[in-house]
């Protein structure tokens, strides 16, 4: 008996630390460049500023606003409007990764 009431007892917290940790869908990063997208890739640090579709708008720290292109193909952080944010981008302008930029 005492074996299943610690039981309980373990999975109950497990499940209580689960929940916390899902409660905060933005704490763990998804995403990271390659050694080789470090190396050859451009890239834009800012403020995330807005979203529209594939296209997403990314203001550095002189204000200039830059349009960077994101698909299925992109390696995503969970990113939202008002996000610091670094992306790697392509001489055509196609995002490979973006992540938060803390």
């Amino acid at each position: 008996m005492k074996r299943l009431l610690l039981s309980a007892v373990a999975v109950a917290f497990m499940g209580f630390t689960g929940a916390a940790y899902a409660a905060n869908p933005m704490s763990e990063k998804e995403a990271s460049p390659t050694i080789k997208e470090r190396i050859t890739k451009d890239t834009v640090k800012g403020t995330l500023m807005r979203t529209d579709g594939e296209y997403y708008w990314i203001k550095d720290s002189d204000g200039k606003e830059t349009k960077i292109h994101v698909d299925k193909s992109t390696k995503m952080d969970k990113v939202v409007p008002g996000d610091m944010v670094k992306a790697y981008i392509t001489d055509q302008g196609h995002t490979t990764t973006l992540q938060r930029d803390n």
